[in-house]
């Protein structure tokens, strides 16, 4: 899907300009000349990013940005100055722009300052949990060792496992991380639109290439290329790519111009491969091109010491998003997601603890609010770990307490530091005193 960048600018002709710049490479725009019509856009409209002149008709886009503070609106935004601006613009900064650009804007300082600011979307949005258990560490261990290199890696898990965040760490850890990351969904490529989305094509190459489009190879040069679900690729279009990962060059479809490109090469899958390539639906020669370094990613099932704090990992982050207070799970919760062998993997708690966030009613999230397929009932002897039973009652003596640290403290024998250095043991938030 692409992008929809939303350009305030009074200046038609630069408008335009800018317009037409970033169409041609794979983003879609609409103009406004007025932050009043600014506002309406984004009143009724969704979009990717705007990029916004510091002066206009009826106003400083600093207005803008307070505005878009006060409706909660979430949308990065960029500043267009001349330089006896900057300060201005400096404050745009403070209330919360990205960044700013001086004028007169080049078109690559543009493309790549745009870049940045979704690639930090993407870093935000694939933010984490890092698992503690001895699997994660052996990962997290392989994921060290082999991030700064340029060697091709294959990320092999079940659904829901993260690979794409493995991925998204490989790149962050690697000496191209300040050069773009692309996924491509490759189940999501027709074979018979594989070249165009993969090299490129020029305007009028075929029925309906109606300008000339950047194709992914060409978005991800001088950075990293993922490739989820490689499995899926017709055997057609993988013929297409290792041609193309072997020579190092392509040609756009209707150029004769050979494009040279560098990218790190990653792949996931949750398909058995070596079966594929037995049974003629995957080649073999490309399955070595991208197994030049296997990283396994275990199953939630395999790491039960990571379940209840990646849970809580997960609480925290809806909870601030849905700015929903709730002081944790109960113990029949906790002992539910124990038991409960999570098919559907990290994907599977994500999703159970957002909606049980949702269904919680009396500040704490029951078992009957996550709604796994199993029965444990009040009389079943739930066994809890030492830490676990004293978490919950630090977290109930501060809820009896309403969050006073120093009452909780004394009903609990022991001193406010003490207190303190347990809830920073077991993350609980201190809040107010």
């Amino acid at each position: 899907m692409k992008r929809i960048i939303l350009i305030i600018e009074d200046d038609i002709i630069f408008s335009r300009s800018i317009s037409n710049w970033l169409k041609k490479n794979n983003m879609e725009t609409e103009c406004v000349t007025h932050l009043s019509s600014a506002r309406r856009k984004l009143s009724s409209g969704e979009y990717d990013l705007v990029l916004a002149d510091l002066r206009l008709p009826d106003g400083n886009s600093t207005e803008l940005l307070r505005w878009i503070r006060e409706i909660n609106l979430n949308v990065p935004f960029l500043i267009m100055t001349n330089y006896g601006q900057i300060e201005n613009a400096v404050e745009a900064m403070q209330l919360g722009a990205a960044n700013y650009l001086c004028k007169p804007v080049q078109p690559d300082k543009l493309l790549e300052a745009i870049g940045k600011v979704f690639s930090r979307i993407r870093h935000d949005m694939n933010e984490f949990y890092r698992g503690e258990s001895d699997k994660a560490r052996e990962m997290y261990r392989q994921i060290s060792l082999v991030a700064a290199s340029d060697i091709s890696v294959l990320l092999r898990g079940a659904s829901g496992t993260g690979k794409e965040h493995i991925a998204r760490e490989l790149h962050e850890q690697s000496r191209r991380k300040d050069r773009p990351y692309v996924t491509v969904d490759c189940g999501a490529i027709p074979e018979e639109l594989a070249a165009s989305e993969f090299f490129g094509h020029r305007k009028g190459s075929f029925t309906g290439a109606d300008s000339d489009k950047t194709g992914l190879l060409q978005e991800a040069d001088g950075g990293t290329l993922f490739l989820d679900e490689i499995g899926n690729l017709s055997y057609r279009t993988q013929m297409l790519l290792l041609r193309a990962l072997q020579e190092k060059c392509y040609k756009p479809v209707g150029s004769m111009k050979e494009r040279r490109f560098d990218i790190r090469l990653l792949a996931a899958t949750n398909e058995n491969l070596e079966k594929a390539i037995s049974e003629g639906r995957f080649r073999e020669d490309l399955f070595h091109r991208l197994n030049e370094f296997t990283i396994r990613v275990p199953l939630l099932s395999e790491c039960p010491e990571d379940i209840l704090p990646m849970a809580r990992f997960f609480l925290e982050r809806f909870s601030k998003e849905h700015r929903i207070s709730l002081q944790g799970f109960d113990c029949l919760a906790t002992a539910a997601m124990r038991k409960y062998r999570w098919p559907g993997n990290i994907r599977e708690l994500r999703n159970a603890v957002r909606s049980a966030m949702l269904l919680a009613t009396n500040g704490w999230i029951t078992a009957g609010d996550l709604k796994l397929d199993l029965s444990i009932k009040p009389e079943d002897n739930v066994v809890l770990s030492e830490d676990e039973k004293e978490r919950q009652l630090l977290m109930k003596m501060l809820e009896q307490t309403g969050n006073n640290k120093t009452r909780a403290a004394r009903l609990l024998n022991m001193s406010r530091t003490a207190l303190y250095d347990k809830l920073r043991k077991y993350g609980i938030p201190p809040g107010e005193s």
